[in-house]
């Protein structure tokens, strides 16, 4: 029986590395604090790999949906001066979220991701790559915020050394002749945050650290904290419409995120995943996790392949991951008190650069694709959805997008862009960063 378990447990310990950094580094993000993301990377995972519809998968926070998830707590502090009722509407946006995801999969349109054109999915994600590195760039330049404690100077040095080191990380472990289990257990963005948070220790680094934002020291005070902030007072028409635009943002992204990660998962078992009770997992999961105070997730796609990867047999990998994010809560949540939050912003910039589009980049450059009329007509739709992604919104950007390109390729007869270039998950991997 341990035998049989034994690669479910190793696989889902070495993702569960990433999840709770990254879901950490996520919750900072999302403005809801380190705890949020900590709470979702262990409950989602653990609710969609029980009753997914993709058997071998990792869920949790991810960068896009993190994205969304700090302009709707912007907006709701921005809206509401009493803090119990901003946080009361961000839970109804995050529940809002979770029903439009169950109604999405119970109403079958699940199929519907094959009609979503590549080219508008690298648009998508190259903005929603500019919009993570933008919100770093405003913080570390005290543009529009204040300058983070410690001083500009220090601060920008840290998120540059902890970006540096993820690479150097990765890089050395590749390099080093290691058991391909110890290997698969160094995770460069996890040891990166340790690694700076001991030498800011070390050397009485006077800078902003990290806010864990809703937590509590006991069980009661929590229980406490989730009553507060359910959105009872707020539950009135007129919120609940102000309510769902970001819900049916974080909708989209949670149904392009986790149905092409699907399909990647998919490619890679030789299965077929039911895609509409994965909807339904997944804002079952994200219900829960708004109720406990976290924020929204999706399917992982570099997760949900490194799980794979590292040998998972079973639904009972994807449930560990949880469970040792839930462990890891428990045991070292007052020692994330210590990082430095710029140490979390150079992480955000790691996460930005894998989510954004590279590859069709590199090969217009490398093949001289500027010299054929349809691929420059697949950069210009690719273009035109990272802009309208950034300066307007993502479902305006998709649902126009698409538009655009059927419109284009009715009249100049275009293709979409090969959904592989270089690697054979090259281009929906970079869809979820982690």
């Amino acid at each position: 029986m341990l035998r049989r378990l034994l690669p479910d447990i190793t696989s889902g310990l070495t993702v569960s590395f990433a999840a709770i950094s990254l879901g950490a580094a996520f919750g900072v993000m999302s403005g809801r604090g380190a705890f949020a993301g900590m709470i979702s990377a262990a409950i989602i995972p653990i609710i969609t790999s029980l009753f997914g519809g993709t058997r071998l998968q990792a869920s949790g926070p991810t960068a896009p949906m993190t994205a969304v998830s700090a302009l709707t707590v912007a907006f709701a502090y921005d809206q509401f001066p009493v803090k119990e009722l901003a946080e009361q509407f961000i839970t109804l946006v995050f529940i809002l979220n979770a029903g439009l995801l169950m109604v999405a999969g119970l109403a079958r349109i699940g199929r519907f991701i094959a009609l979503i054109p590549n080219v508008v999915i690298l648009g998508f994600m190259n903005g929603i790559a500019v919009l993570i590195w933008f919100d770093q760039f405003k913080r570390a330049f005290a543009i529009n915020k204040p300058v983070m404690a410690g001083g500009m100077g220090i601060n920008l040095l840290l998120v540059i050394i902890t970006f540096a080191l993820i690479f150097g990380i990765i890089w050395l472990t590749k390099r080093v002749a290691l058991r391909p289990i110890l290997r698969s257990l160094i995770s460069g963005v996890l040891f990166s945050i340790l690694i700076m948070t001991v030498v800011s220790v070390v050397f009485n680094l006077q800078v902003e650290k990290v806010q864990l934002g809703a937590t509590a020291a006991t069980l009661h005070e929590f229980l406490n904290t989730l009553t507060n902030y359910f959105p009872a007072e707020i539950l009135q028409p007129k919120y609940i419409f102000m309510a769902l635009p970001f819900a049916l943002e974080l909708a989209l992204l949670a149904y392009l995120d986790s149905l092409l990660t699907a399909l990647v998962v998919d490619r890679l078992t030789k299965e077929k995943s039911n895609l509409n009770r994965e909807l339904v997992a997944q804002g079952i999961a994200n219900g829960a996790a708004g109720l406990l105070q976290g924020i929204p997730g999706a399917q992982a796609t570099i997760r949900s392949v490194l799980l794979i990867k590292e040998g998972a047999q079973s639904r009972v990998a994807g449930v560990l991951i949880g469970v040792f994010a839930l462990l890891s809560i428990i045991a070292f949540k007052d020692y994330l008190a210590l990082v430095p939050a710029a140490v979390f912003m150079g992480v955000l910039l790691k996460a930005g650069l894998d989510v954004s589009d590279k590859e069709f980049i590199k090969s217009y450059i490398s093949n001289r694709w500027y010299q054929s009329a349809q691929r420059n007509m697949q950069l210009g739709i690719i273009a035109y959805t990272t802009l309208v992604t950034v300066l307007i919104d993502l479902n305006v950007a998709v649902i126009s997008g698409t538009l655009l390109f059927y419109i284009v390729k009715y009249f100049w007869k275009i293709s979409d862009a090969e959904p592989t270039l270089e690697e054979p998950v090259a281009q929906h991997s970079k869809l979820v960063t982690g």
